[in-house]
């Protein structure tokens, strides 16, 4: 089983540094054996601050747009809706880099023996080289108990010279104020802009950095000079003046005083003793999920080489796991540890001061994929973050639920940042989705189901209830009666309709997007069954099993056999559209299954009229397109999908591109490997059915997974031979009643626990704590 990345060859860029963070500080280190880089970045450092930002529509605009949608004028009400919708300002600013720290060695001639690597068991990465007869190791790690960066560099002995500093392209200075000690100062400044809004002073920030060493030291303008050294050691802390409490900047507030306190916190133990417990912290957490596959070892060589290779047809399983380990190291480093705010676009780690989309929220899919491994692979602490970001969203959006839509509750549409921005941004077509924050409560949703936290559910239950009343209140009767939600976008996708004057025309808006009854489904369903548990309103919950009933069933389509993306049966703009959006039902929610034989087959029709115009381009909707194929039980597909993920989205340093860099294609991969050997998403939130190697694919005929976790509160420990379970150990970690679904051809198991077997249907009553121990004769 492979858990360690390695290279044997420099390349001088961003995309092939490797990935280091503690939740809230991330790093990424470049392996220079001239001049070490390490890019640093913190989790809050944002451009702009809190504003209130403009909502221009009325509820006389939006009951205009709805008359012209319901009379097929959809241009008409596009262009209404284009001049009210938009928030101003129209976008939200963006995530940017803290700075870079640089280590420049004064030997700069050449180099051998080269060796780069990231150890994700330990969070831990290292690079040795040989310059003549001096050989030199580093390493690097971000501490979660000191809550800083830790780099050292060492020699086998012979001395070297460097000079260390930190340095920020804009809005900082940097100065040695000792022979061992630098300061960062920066406040974040933007101008006006008509997309951003006004101008002015942003974010406080700051760096303190500290030089230990056998050398001797010399402090100058903006750098540290080391001298005749055999080891250095470089402790960083990071801190910005942002209150996650308030999501404003506290003017009030003095970063100086979080990095003095980082600094005693390292000072007051040994470089040996700060690695030791990081290494055992983080040992902990990535250890609690693991899978092997059986096949060849190619560990030996390095990571890029074994990309190329499985790029040339080569089949390497190891490669897969270490990909699927990949994403828990992820997810643990930038949403786990000291993390407050939820892993964004880029998780932590971002090159820029304006990247891609602005490394923000998306939460039309990417947001929410970010969490799709978090409870599978028991890593429910990272659920903590966005459990905070969005009770704060939800009182953000109240706003626009009432300015943008006259509605109670709340809503988001489909960007927002970390001061609460609710509004509809970047463009009306595709930025207005008010379906967001229902789709959000859902991550919220399985950790209650995964855990049985029922304290957790009262937390969030106030966050889940009032995106159901913004969903009650924005839908409207048609004049078959049923309720539709008007107007309406399948998110980023566009169809083709006919005017009224008889013209061919395209367009985005509509009313009643399949995505948006599919996602009403799930929540209503699902706030339904918690209202009696948290003594919630009883009668609200039976408005919503009533309007439940009043939704437009789902629709197969005459033309292609596939279902419906909106509630007409229209021909898309662009049939390998990115998002499958109509298909949220089949995966991340469950309401299209096997049980539903119709409309299952047209999901499978979807799939593949979407791939077979070039869908899954992007590397996470080819990471949705491997979870689909999971519960579509077709594991060789879902296979297929894995390896093209990493063929033709996945960069030397294992990062997603979508392309450029988007971590979501990560985080949904690892999803959809642990998706192929267990489900649990059939029956009742008080009565799931678990199923093991439901989509496993011929290429993996033997391995083994421990740790993960199931809904209803189980972990599970599986292996399997020839392509049959033989082992199985279930541990509970609540008093629950296990159902699990024996898998086709299986045997009877073997077991001393008290079980039950109906309907290929194993059922165990256990309470937490208790294991049982199954075992399968072939």
């Amino acid at each position: 089983m492979s858990t360690k990345l390695h290279y044997t060859t420099y390349v001088d860029d961003w995309m092939n540094a490797l990935p280091l963070g503690n939740g809230r500080v991330g790093a990424m280190l470049y392996g220079n054996p001239h001049r070490e880089t390490i890019e640093i970045n913190e989790e809050s450092l944002w451009s702009g601050r809190r504003i209130r930002e403009k909502n221009h529509a009325t509820p006389e605009d939006l009951s205009e747009i709805r008359r012209l949608i319901f009379e097929d004028r959809l241009e008409e009400a596009a262009s209404l809706s284009r001049s009210t919708f938009l928030a101003d300002p129209p976008r939200v600013r963006f995530y940017e880099s803290f700075g870079e720290i640089f280590v420049d060695f004064e030997d700069k001639s050449p180099y051998r023996d080269y060796r780069k690597e990231l150890e994700l068991s330990d969070g831990l990465a290292s690079v040795s080289w040989k310059k003549g007869d001096i050989t030199y190791r580093s390493e690097c790690f971000v501490s979660e108990a000191c809550d800083g960066l830790i780099y050292r560099v060492e020699t086998d002995g012979a001395p070297f010279s460097c000079t260390v500093t930190m340095k920020r392209k804009q809005d900082a200075y940097t100065a040695a104020i000792t022979h061992d000690t630098l300061l960062l100062n920066g406040r974040v400044t933007y101008g006006p802009h008509p997309h951003y809004g006004e101008g002015g002073e942003g974010m406080a920030f700051g760096a303190r950095i500290r030089v230990v060493t056998d050398g001797h030291t010399e402090e100058h303008h903006d750098h540290i000079a080391v001298k005749d050294a055999t080891h250095l050691t470089v402790y960083g802390a990071f801190a910005t003046n942002y209150d996650v409490q308030r999501f404003d900047i506290d003017d009030q507030k003095d970063p100086r005083a979080a990095l003095t306190a980082c600094m005693e916190r390292m000072a007051a133990a040994s470089y040996e003793e700060i690695r030791a417990t990081h290494k055992a912290d983080f040992r902990r957490a990535f250890g609690a999920v693991r899978l092997e596959l059986e096949g060849p070892d190619y560990g030996n060589e390095p990571t890029d080489e074994r990309l190329r290779r499985l790029r040339e047809g080569r089949e390497d399983p190891d490669l897969l796991t270490l990909y699927y380990h990949f994403g828990h190291y992820l997810l643990l480093s930038s949403a786990g540890g000291r993390a407050t705010l939820p892993p964004n676009l880029q998780g932590i780690w971002c090159h820029d001061f304006r990247p891609p989309w602005g490394a923000d929220y998306h939460t039309n899919i990417n947001l929410q994929m970010n969490y799709w491994p978090a409870e599978t692979g028991n890593c429910s602490g990272t659920l903590t973050p966005l459990t905070h970001f969005m009770n704060m969203l939800s009182e953000f959006g109240r706003q626009t639920a009432k300015e943008q839509f006259g509605a109670d509750g709340w809503c988001i549409n489909h960007t927002t940042d970390i001061f609460g921005r609710t509004g509809v941004h970047d463009l009306v077509d595709c930025g207005f989705f008010p379906m967001a924050g229902a789709w959000m409560c859902l991550p919220l949703w399985e950790h209650y189901e995964f855990t049985g936290d029922t304290a957790y559910l009262r937390e969030i239950y106030p966050v889940l209830e009032g995106a159901c009343r913004f969903l009650r209140d924005y839908l409207v009767e048609t004049e078959e009666g049923y309720l539709t939600t008007s107007p309406s976008n399948s998110p980023e996708n566009a169809f083709y309709y006919q005017h009224p004057d008889g013209s061919r025309k395209s367009g985005m808006l509509t009313h009643g997007a399949t995505i948006d009854f599919e996602i009403i489904h799930a929540l209503f369903t699902r706030v339904i069954h918690a209202c009696p548990l948290v003594g919630g309103n009883t009668a609200f919950a039976a408005e919503l099993a009533d309007i439940l009933k009043r939704l437009p069933p789902l629709r197969v389509s005459e033309r292609y056999g596939t279902l419906c993306e909106w509630i007409d049966d229209y021909e898309e703009v662009e049939p390998g559209h990115r998002h499958v959006s109509h298909l949220f039902g089949l995966h991340p929610s469950d309401q299209i299954n096997e049980t539903d034989p119709v409309i299952y087959e047209a999901a499978k029709a979807t799939l593949a009229r979407r791939l077979s115009h070039g869908g899954g381009a992007t590397g996470w909707s080819r990471a949705w397109i491997i979870n689909f194929y999971a519960r579509l039980k077709d594991g060789d597909k879902a296979h297929h999908h894995l390896n093209a993920l990493l063929k033709k989205s996945t960069a030397d340093n294992l990062f997603d591109m979508h392309p450029p860099f988007q971590i979501d294609g990560n985080f949904g991969g690892t999803a959809g490997v642990t998706e192929m050997l267990i489900q649990s998403h059939l029956g009742t939130p008080d009565h799931r059915v678990v199923s093991l190697l439901p989509a496993l694919p011929a290429a993996w005929p033997a391995g083994r997974l421990y740790g993960v976790k199931a809904r209803g509160g189980f972990a599970f420990d599986l292996s399997w031979r020839d392509g049959q379970l033989t082992e199985v150990t279930v541990t509970a970690t609540l008093d629950s009643t296990l159902a699990l679904k024996l898998p086709e051809g299986a045997s009877v198991p073997r077991t001393k626990a008290a079980c039950v077997i109906e309907s290929h249907v194993l059922s165990c009553p256990m309470k937490a704590g208790e294991r049982v121990h199954l075992h399968f004769e072939h």
